[in-house]
């Protein structure tokens, strides 16, 4: 029967772990030093060695005829253990065996004297998945285990287990094991079985496993399979489900070019052909990060080829909304894991992007000569210190408005209703499609509602020029609002900063309840406001009026 190359390959030694230099070399002074102690915890990411290097561990403390710390595989412990028949080395599956019950048992067992090695070792994988009164069990046994007693706990969430146990085991965090660690093994297990690859198949492999060596042996296993010439960086992406960055570089031009059918259509090819969305995801985002890095220090990437494919997309973005894209390509792989529609989550983020930089001014500060770039920055404050002084009797009256709003939200608010209505608002992504509301819904979702009181609404903005924008768009926000749940509700936007205190402040008048905020009719309208009441255009004019207005105060760059 065929034998998986991770099983096949799996370390049989120390020196034939891949990575954990510091774990082994610890290890290997204590067994050296005499100090071998009755628990240990082994904690990081899955591929990592852990449960390979608790069966190495428990194979050297038993071998009968040690050489420094190479097991003899001759002696009766090493020949059962190869055998896979030592009854001295007990591994418990802790997902499956959880219970109290299992654990009263090995604790009453734990008595018992090895049969032909010095130790009775007790692996214990996935430790975290014991329930309380399962590490209650097992508690009084690590604090005082007899002589002939190892406890090795392996777990990749040791955040869920007790402090009581973390406390009595000595703790051995494994690291991610590095691309060129994972490729050189990758290359003698490929010498070892006759596979013929690539050298840039090889390292993608390593680069897609992020940092697990058993993933990364998963994949190749199914290369093999895949085909029987030789790999290629052609055929990693196929298996994988991923696409090549000469790929994603046609992707984000159409993005950022505003191309929306014709993303749509490669989505659709991706989903059709089989690939991972979510992966493809992440390789956007890692895509984005490198074109940050180009846009900081080019001299970064050696590869002429990578210079040109992200100096191309950094002349289509600039830096602000790389990182505004990145944020929404990451909200969308958090929601991707609570839903099965992947395709439909992916669509939305491109539309949030495209919306992003759709319609505004993008100001792309490419490689020109540093007198040229100064006198375009003069330029520009010059414009925009006199656009505030046309502008600032018409912002005085938005703050007025905000103020007004602030209180009337808080004087009703009410917790249980904000609760009901972040729920309904999920409702208006219905309208993300419709190109006539598609922007103003973006808007409202890029936000968070903080608060609700009776019609009055608060939302929360991690930067100014969102929360102005929000401010300035009132009127279509209303209209939205209205459309989908058929009420008039006064929404207002803060920004983060502003609104720390603002909380602090109210929860200190609900404990003292001085009622400091009192409730206010609206004495003046939004068209009075945004001196808009006479005019005929449709909502898509108003906003473009607006943003010709407070340019000032919507800066894109």
């Amino acid at each position: 029967m065929y034998q998986a190359l991770y099983r096949k390959y799996r370390p049989k030694t120390f020196d034939d772990v891949v990575g954990q230099k510091v774990i082994i070399k610890t290890l290997t002074n204590s067994i050296l030093n005499n100090k071998i102690t009755h628990a240990y915890l082994f904690t990081g990411p899955r591929g990592t060695g852990k449960t390979s290097i608790a069966k190495i561990l428990a194979k050297i403390v038993n071998c009968e005829a040690l050489d420094n710390i190479t097991p003899c595989n001759k002696c009766v412990s090493c020949t059962q253990i190869n055998q896979k028949q030592n009854t001295d080395i007990i591994e418990i599956d802790a997902a499956s065996n959880n219970g109290v019950d299992e654990i009263r048992e090995l604790r009453d067992k734990v008595s018992l004297v090895p049969s032909f090695g010095k130790y009775k070792v007790y692996i214990i994988d996935e430790v975290h998945m014991l329930t309380t009164a399962a590490f209650n069990a097992l508690l009084k046994t690590l604090e005082e285990p007899p002589k002939h007693i190892i406890f090795i706990l392996a777990t990749t969430e040791p955040h869920k287990i007790p402090s009581t146990i973390l406390s009595r085991c000595q703790r051995y965090d494994f690291k991610k094991i590095n691309i060129n660690e994972i490729s050189k093994r990758l290359n003698y297990i490929c010498k070892e079985e006759n596979i013929s690859i690539e050298s840039e198949a090889l390292e993608l492999i390593a680069k897609l496993s992020d940092g697990g060596m058993r993933d990364s042996l998963s994949l190749l296993d199914q290369l093999t399979s895949y085909t029987t010439k030789q790999i290629t960086v052609s055929d990693v992406h196929d298996v994988y489900g991923t696409i090549t960055n000469v790929e994603i570089n046609n992707l984000l031009t159409k993005l950022f070019n505003n191309e929306l059918n014709n993303v749509f259509d490669l989505i659709e090819q991706y989903d059709e052909d089989g690939k991972n969305l979510t992966k493809i995801l992440e390789t956007i985002i890692d895509y984005l990060k490198n074109t940050l890095i180009y846009y900081n220090s080019s001299d970064y990437f050696k590869s002429e080829e990578e210079k040109q494919m992200y100096a191309k997309t950094c002349n289509l973005i600039n830096e602000e909304q790389i990182y505004k894209s990145i944020d929404i390509l990451l909200d969308s792989i958090k929601t991707s894991k609570n839903n099965n529609n992947i395709r439909l989550i992916f669509e939305l983020a491109i539309i949030k992007i495209i919306e992003l930089i759709k319609d505004k001014k993008v100001i792309v500060e490419k490689i020109e000569e540093p007198k040229i770039l100064e006198e375009k920055k003069k330029i520009k404050v010059e414009k925009t210190v006199e656009k505030k002084e046309i502008n600032e009797g018409i912002k005085n009256k938005i703050n007025d408005l905000k103020q007004l709003r602030i209180i009337n939200t808080l004087s009703k608010f009410d917790k249980k209703e904000l609760i009901t209505f972040k729920e309904e608002l999920e409702n208006i992504k219905e309208l993300l499609m419709d190109p006539d509301y598609s922007p103003i819904v973006s808007l409202v979702l890029d936000g968070e509602l903080k608060a609700k009181g009776d019609k009055n609404l608060i939302f929360v903005y991690k930067t100014k020029n969102l929360e102005e924008y929000f401010n300035l768009s009132l009127i279509d926000i209303e209209k939205v609002m209205m459309k989908v749940f058929n009420e008039q509700y006064k929404p207002i936007a803060v920004f983060e900063e502003e609104w720390e205190p603002i909380k602090v402040e109210f929860n200190k008048n609900m404990k003292l309840k001085t009622n400091m905020y009192q409730y206010a009719e609206e004495s003046i309208s939004l068209e009075d406001i945004y001196e808009l009441k006479n005019s005929d255009t449709n909502n898509t004019s108003k906003v473009n009026e607006i943003e010709e207005i407070f340019e000032d105060m919507i800066v894109y760059n």
